[in-house]
């Protein structure tokens, strides 16, 4: 959601930001409600930091024989102004996220029941393109994220038996994305061997209770067909 990210920019610096990065990073992972859990405190925590500067009068706040009175008025209202403006935008993308939250309960509500099995639902590294890993492979961060969500579902693990082989997954390395295929490991069946989908000669051997760990650290997701 572009708003996040420009909201995010405006904010950065402030403690208000990494929840913001939080709540895009959770949208773009289809996990709506902690999306808006997750704006909703970044709301709380703006409102508490200019809380001060809101309820200020500028013509009282500043003191009548000071030279730069006129500049010093000015400068606070753009601070009202500028905090107003933000506070308006939390309070319009709130509701979006929040209606998107309570529909995705509503879907998962209803299909609360025995189901069939989506482990084939899982991306294949076979079927990703060439030319979709040369676009990926120019991108950085976000944009990488943007990339694939346009294609590709997104399954947090939530244990090792939502971990598959023969399938590919979006790991977070800092402020990069990897495209990883991962195989069964030839030395034991609970390691997969991970390979870099831009730079195939790049490997590593993960534990399926590793990449767990990295998927709740919210790093790592299995991309599925969508």
């Amino acid at each position: 959601m572009d708003d996040l990210q420009d909201l995010y920019s405006e904010l950065r610096g402030s403690r208000s930001a990494p929840p913001i990065m939080d709540a895009r990073a959770l949208f773009l992972e289809r996990q709506m409600q902690g999306s808006w859990a997750k704006l909703d405190e970044a709301y709380t925590s703006y409102c508490e930091s200019r809380q001060r500067i809101l309820r200020q009068d500028p013509d009282k706040q500043v003191d009548a024989k000071a030279k730069d009175r006129d500049q010093q008025i000015r400068r606070l209202k753009r601070k009202q102004e500028k905090a107003q403006q933000i506070i308006k935008r939390f309070e319009e993308l709130l509701p979006q996220l929040k209606k998107l939250a309570d529909k995705q309960q509503s879907q998962e509500a209803r299909k609360a029941k025995p189901a069939e099995s989506k482990a084939s639902r899982h991306v294949r590294p076979a079927s990703i393109t060439p030319d979709f890993i040369g676009r990926f492979s120019e991108l950085i961060g976000d944009r990488q994220l943007d990339l694939v969500s346009l294609h590709f579902g997104f399954k947090p693990l939530a244990d090792i038996s939502d971990v598959q082989s023969d399938a590919a997954y979006l790991l977070r390395e800092g402020d990069r994305c990897l495209l990883i295929a991962a195989e069964d490991g030839a030395v034991s069946s609970s390691e997969l061997v991970c390979r870099d989908l831009c730079d195939r000669d790049v490997t590593v051997s993960l534990s399926h209770e590793v990449m767990v760990q990295l998927s709740v650290d919210r790093k790592l997701v299995l991309l599925q067909q969508q």
